[in-house]
């Protein structure tokens, strides 16, 4: 991991500007308190204060070599005690060794410099407490970054393979249902059977094209509802009849892809299989505010039991609503007379 106080120059600067104003501060202090020569005290900060600096830098990588995250408290409080001695031992000798020089060691200052070790090893304490203090709390921070993370990889995951199994489980159904019919069209009208292989690799066509996608615009998705219901219309002919009512404000709406797909489905299903009149398919589509509203109401003939079904279409597109938009209230269902309506709200950004 690199360096967390060297990554950017803003960190770089502000770390630079803090041991300036520190360095200044030991210079004052010790000019105003201790040494009556104003060099020798500019150098005593500058030299402390760098080297500290140096070694404040260094232990960031002792911390992360001693993975904190993997040992045990005894081996930490064991490892710090060690490296604090070895850190603090290092920093006074060093410095002490480089201020004798350049002061050509001056009797009196060098006096000054050994007697002032002790203050000075619990000066190096506190800032060793400090830094480990600091470095421990962006490890613990970038371990729960990237713990959150990969929380939000794996559930973008999950959406995704829970959107996809949906989608899959929507995609055979018609094609069951398609084939069945292209099988019975093939001994009755071979045209017909044609005629709706023809439709039907168009549709498909559609759905392989679309493939790792999870949302479509509203008037490809209606072509691609036209073109399903003329499949079926060939099978039901004069007995399945459709209708479109769209808004023009509703031109740049956007759908879930594949979302309409099991509405029309059950329509055909459950109301012109089931009924020798005609069925007439109607769609609703009009915006209020940012709400996408679409209305899909089907005749139905209450006289007939209608066929039970395992109820996959309509629950497969409320979980997916919930999926992509966290809400459980996205989809509805009413019975109006002789009226079965679907009405779902799609939100636009």
């Amino acid at each position: 991991m690199n360096h967390p106080l060297l990554k950017n120059i803003k960190f770089i600067l502000g770390f630079v500007a803090v041991w300036t104003l520190i360095a200044a501060i030991h210079a004052i202090s010790t000019y105003a308190y201790v040494i009556d020569d104003i060099a020798l005290a500019i150098a005593d900060a500058l030299v402390f204060e760098f080297l500290l600096a140096l070694f404040s830098l260094a232990l960031w990588y002792v911390i992360q070599y001693s993975q904190p995250q993997k040992s045990s408290y005894f081996n930490i409080f064991f490892s710090h005690i060690t490296s604090a001695v070895v850190f603090i031992a290092l920093w006074i000798s060093a410095s002490i060794g480089l201020l004798q020089f350049i002061s050509d060691s001056d009797p009196a200052f060098v006096a000054f410099l050994y007697k002032s070790i002790p203050w000075r090893i619990i000066d190096g304490s506190i800032f060793y407490l400090l830094f480990v203090l600091i470095y421990y709390l962006i490890i613990y921070y970038n371990n729960l970054q990237e713990k959150l993370n990969a929380e939000k990889r794996l559930t973008e995951m999950v959406k995704e393979a829970e959107l996809n199994l949906l989608k899959s489980q929507i995609n055979p159904h018609f094609l069951f249902n398609s084939l069945n019919s292209i099988s019975s069209l093939t001994l009755t009208s071979p045209e017909k059977a044609q005629n709706m292989i023809v439709k039907l690799s168009d549709f498909l066509r559609y759905s392989i094209k679309q493939s790792g996608q999870n949302i479509s615009d509203l008037k490809t998705e209606l072509e691609n509802i036209s073109r399903y219901l003329e499949i079926e219309q060939v099978r039901f002919g004069s007995r399945l009849l459709f209708e479109y009512n769209i808004a023009e404000n509703t031109n740049s709406a956007v759908i879930p892809l594949m979302i309409l797909q099991p509405i029309y489905e059950n329509a055909v299903k459950h109301g012109v299989h089931e009924s020798t009149e005609p069925v007439r398919i109607i769609t609703n589509v009009f915006l209020l505010g940012n709400i996408l509203n679409i209305e899909i109401i089907n005749n139905f003939d209450p006289e007939v039991k209608s066929r039970k079904g395992a109820g996959m279409g309509l629950k497969n597109i409320s979980d997916r609503l919930k999926l992509i938009y966290g809400n459980e209230l996205l989809l509805k269902t009413s019975i109006i007379e002789n009226n079965f309506c679907v009405k779902l709200l799609i939100p636009q950004e």
